[in-house]
């Protein structure tokens, strides 16, 4: 047994960190005349405010202007100086200095991010099973499990920072150990959302469990993690204290491995240590006196080599006494602790239960006997073990794997109980302290709490499914893995998007059924699903099929192929929000049709051959609160000619900004307009249940773009073609590339003719066009703006390749053209090296299209999968590889995700305690200038300034805005009152901070 150097284990003074109060600013509360008195009118109270309102209106427009024109002062005086002090230092010097300009503040904000992906880790039960914790990659969320709802989020402090194991206090159930893999150790009140210190280990962590000791006469916690640095991995306990006592932070090595250690638990009060590395149990049992100082605890170590690779673990201890680990706070006596019944999940699906093992493994060593033991062999999966748990009472087990079923194992009986058809491959299932609910976290970036009298969800926390990058804290064998081989980026395809043309604030995914879940169990990134989420918030409003699905059927063919759902590659919502057209791909298993091919490329070709392609058409049926499917299209772009090289595919889809319509172009060179009709039969409308007439959809124009002859030179895979309308949807702009050129046409959608054709306005890879007024917007290698008025190139801007791949280039890079504000945005990769280390980020610039000077730059850490136009809130959209949602505009009142959230509301006694005394105080400093901030009468330019701030203020109050605050689709979505009272102060107090 070794000891740790000193120094390790180090702990730091208490850092607090104060609960957030809402800052808002207050109207005022200016004296009130004596007309107004409390007894008089209500009609007079209105008067009195409305004659305030236009004060304070024209109060703070002459406060805007006075502050701009001193900030504009001060500019010019700062450059001419600056001018100056060069053009003394060029003369001095003789040699010429470069001028920098310094670009304004735009005002333009990001919020924090929502969403992401859980991190592989138990999800963990408050002692009063009130809430439930879940990780995420560099946060903890907090739950309430009456409400579903968010509580409270506690952000690491530590940058680029990955959550590997976090526990509960023995000792005080409010307080929080979270480990980050880079060595840290912070320690959280989770109820008060308050970081109390933190902890610098000194090598990487993958896994902590604590228990409560009695170490000089007071009760403390015990923190145990499974550490390791240079290829040697420990078990480690240490003693974490904060403020006067951290100069005695211990710490003591007590077991080493030279194999990743995961799946540490601790029982009977530190008697026992159960872990895993590999396929090799770790258990040990204490040797030491019971209250023995660090330095002198000792355990006797054995190791058990299983059948199986172990990929889940737990242990229990007989005679109903519950372990102690991250769930619950209960003890256990050291006499109990040699019965230890353990229960292990393998690799290839076998679960393998061992009772009384260490009292088993002591006798025969007592004995002189070879101690082998004995395990019960249970076998269900089909595919690796994703979890597995002990009831509370020790007499079930419940295990559960990629068949996305949780299975109930009776050991006295041998009889099982199954809860079919979950929504994903399980991962991890936890026991309440009570054991009357199961937790169990998906691959889908989903949880759920199970009654287990029922097995009915209670509780059910979703969060953005597309698919995106995972990283797991179990090292499986033979685990496929997505890598870019040329630079090392994670490379994955971009989901199908759409904000919702509702003012909901909604955003669309097609997003799978499951990723890769961590045992190692091949997940679709087929996306046959949509997702419907609230922006803000990122939680899930609703989920269902959009193509025929594997839920409910057996996802294995008979020669043990995994049979692929229909993939969903193109959304688009109508612009009021009650049409949805999606086109969906579906490729034969190549096995399928080996039987008709010679080689391996006609074996290709004849999967190409029989894909099947749809263009859907749905609508939203505001009684069942979901798409109905309207019209089916098969092959839209498809000729009648099957030995033709276009397949068929639709390459994109756009909707009409100002009707009901859609527009899609396909690998045929053919553009399609939609547009829906009413439904006849027999000459006669056919009506709903309802009386409503029912509508079809067909295409109205269709308008060739390529002669037959370059589409077979080019083939279906060397095609490229964006499409964008404008916004009173007259004009179709269409980007056309094969191997031989690269087109831009402009298209009048009512006539459905070729208005003008250009063939010299770009020649590298299309990403995407836009409109704007009267600019085409393209991107390729190069941002191109052209004046289709003039006919002449505004500007043209290089975007750098750090040397990127093609693929890795052509994923990070996106162009999102938001019409209502007239402005667009562009994402481009970002590379950043720390030490040796390279990052691929994102820069999202957003420009005016007739300045080449970008309105606002930001710098994002992670790779964007897809950057959408939000045109209510006139910004914009971000999804990025760890599947967490930002949103990017101007002056954007965002609500609060702070980790000092304290979800006991303050009580708020007035207008004064929701406003704040700014606008008080911007009165007074009118008055005190001299002048009358009250104009009964005067010139037309003031009182059209007037009207202008009136109109101004409407807008901060529109209906929509409001409609995404509390408008979530179900009234579980809904975020905390204090956090609805927040944004609603927001909405009306944003304008008077300025």
């Amino acid at each position: 047994m070794s000891k740790r150097k000193n120094g390790e284990g180090r702990g730091e003074d208490v850092v607090g960190v104060a609960s957030k109060k809402m800052k808002t600013a207050h109207p005022g509360s200016a004296d009130i005349p004596e007309h107004y008195g409390g007894q008089q009118p209500v009609q007079a109270a209105e008067e009195m405010i409305v004659s305030r309102n236009r004060e304070l209106r024209i109060a703070r427009r002459k406060a805007r202007k006075e502050h701009r024109k001193a900030r504009r002062d001060q500019e010019v005086e700062a450059a001419g100086e600056k001018d100056h002090k060069q053009e003394s230092r060029q003369n001095s010097s003789g040699k010429k200095t470069k001028k920098h300009t310094r670009r304004k503040e735009s005002g333009w904000q990001i919020s924090d991010a929502v969403g992401g992906y859980l991190a592989d880790l138990d999800p963990v039960f408050s002692v009063d099973e009130k809430h439930l914790l879940l990780a995420y990659e560099s946060s903890i969320c907090i739950y309430a499990t009456n409400t579903s709802l968010l509580v409270r989020t506690l952000l690491m402090s530590a940058k680029q920072s990955r959550i590997t194991g976090f526990t509960l206090s023995p000792s005080n159930p409010s307080l929080l150990y979270v480990a980050l893999r880079q060595g840290l150790v912070e320690k959280w009140n989770w109820r008060a959302g308050q970081r109390l210190g933190k902890w610098i280990i000194g090598s990487q962590i993958s896994g902590i469990t604590a228990i409560s000791q009695i170490s000089h006469n007071v009760e403390e916690d015990l923190v145990y993690t499974a550490d390791g640095r240079a290829g040697s991995w420990m078990i480690t306990a240490h003693y974490l204290r904060l403020r006067e006592s951290a100069h005695q932070t211990e710490a003591h090595t007590l077991y080493k491995s030279t194999e990743p250690i995961s799946s540490v638990k601790v029982l009977g009060s530190g008697s026992v240590v159960t872990a895993s590395a590999g396929s090799r149990l770790i258990l040990g049992n204490i040797t030491s006196p019971q209250n023995a100082a660090l330095k002198n605890v000792k355990y006797t170590w054995r190791e058990i080599t299983c059948p199986e690779w172990i990929t889940a673990i737990d242990a229990h201890i007989r005679g109903g006494q519950k372990e102690v680990d991250s769930g619950g706070t209960i003890k256990a006596s050291p006499a109990s602790s040699n019965s230890i019944d353990i229960v292990i999940g393998g690799l290839k699906g076998s679960v393998y239960v061992y009772r009384n093992l260490l009292a088993n493994l002591i006798q025969k060593e007592r004995k002189k006997q070879i101690p082998t033991p004995v395990s019960q062999h249970l076998h269900w999966h089909r595919t690796g073990v994703g979890a597995v748990k002990w009831s509370a009472d020790g007499n079930y087990i419940i295990s559960g794997g990629g068949e996305t079923v949780l299975v109930l194992w009776q050991l006295d009986t041998g009889q099982q109980q199954l809860l079919p058809h979950l929504s994903a491959p399980i991962e991890s299932v936890v026991v309440s302290p009570s054991g009357i609910s199961y937790a169990v976290r998906l691959a889908d970036n989903s949880a759920m709490v199970l009654s287990t009298t029922e097995l009915q969800p209670t509780v059910s926390i979703s969060g953005v499914q597309v698919a995106a990058s995972r990283s797991s804290m179990i090292q499986v064998p033979d685990v496929p893995r997505v890598v870019e081989p040329s630079n090392g980026f994670f490379m994955f395809r971009r989901p199908a998007a759409a904000v919702s043309g509702s003012s909901a604030g909604q955003i669309l995914l097609a997003v799978p059924g499951s990723s890769q879940s961590r045992v190692g169990v091949s997940g679709t990134t087929n996306a046959a699903y949509l997702q419907t989420l609230q922006i803000r918030s990122g939680s899930q409003v609703s989920r269902q099929a959009l193509t025929r699905t594997k839920v409910t059927d057996k996802s294995i063919g008979p020669e043990s192929n995994t049979i692929e759902e229909p993939n969903v590659v193109l959304i688009q919502t109508s612009h009021n929000g009650q049409w949805l057209a999606t086109a969906e791909e579906w490729t034969p298993p190549r096995q399928d049709v080996l039987f008709l091919a010679t080689d391996i490329q006609d074996t290709i070709e004849k999967q190409f051959l029989h894909m099947e392609i749809y263009l859907k058409f749905w609508q939203w049926d505001d009684m069942s609160k979901q798409w109905e499917l309207v019209s089916r299209i098969e092959a839209p772009h498809r000729g009648s000619d099957r030995s033709s090289r276009a397949i068929g595919r639709i390459i994109d889809l756009v909707e009409d900004p100002s009707s009901s319509g859609f527009a899609t172009i396909g690998d045929d060179g053919i553009v399609k307009i939609w547009r829906p009709k009413i439904r006849y039969r027999d000459g006669i409308k056919v009506k709903s249940r309802e009386g409503h007439s029912l509508n079809t959809w067909s295409c109205r124009h269709s308008i060739p773009l390529a002669a037959s002859d370059e589409i077979e030179e080019a083939g279906s895979s060397q095609i490229t073609a964006r499409l964008a309308l404008s916004l009173d949807g007259s004009l179709l702009a269409v980007g056309y590339q094969s191997l031989s050129s690269s087109s831009l046409y402009l298209i009048d959608t009512e006539s459905g003719d070729i208005r003008n054709a250009r063939t010299d306005i770009f020649s590298e890879r299309l990403i995407g066009v836009g409109i704007i007024d009267r600019y085409l917007i393209a991107l390729t290698q190069h941002l191109l703006v052209w004046d289709i008025v003039d006919d002449r190139i505004q500007y043209e801007i290089a975007i750098r390749s750090y040397g990127l791949s093609s693929r890795t280039q052509l994923g990070a890079t996106h162009l999102a053209v938001n019409q209502q504000s007239k402005n667009f945005a562009v994402t481009v990769p970002e590379v950043a090296k720390s030490g040796s280390e390279t990052k691929l980020g994102s820069q999202v610039a957003v420009f005016d299209p007739a300045n080449s000077n970008p309105i606002n730059i930001t710098i994002l850490p992670q790779t964007l999968l897809a950057m959408l136009p939000w045109e209510q809130n006139h910004g914009y959209v971000t999804i990025d590889w760890a599947a967490r949602v930002r949103t990017l505009a101007p002056n954007l009142q965002l609500p609060s995700t702070s980790t000092g959230t304290n979800e006991q509301s303050t009580v708020l006694n007035g207008l004064k305690d929701i406003y704040g005394t700014s606008i008080r105080n911007l009165l007074d400093k009118t008055k005190n200038n001299g002048r009358n901030a009250l104009l009964l009468k005067g010139p037309s330019e003031s009182a059209d300034d007037s009207m202008v701030d009136i109109e101004d203020d409407v807008i901060l109050v529109r209906r929509h805005e409001l409609a995404e605050i509390f408008d979530s689709g179900s009234p579980l979505a809904l975020p905390s009152i204090a956090t609805l009272m927040e944004q609603v102060a927001g909405l009306f107090s944003k304008r008077l901070s300025t």
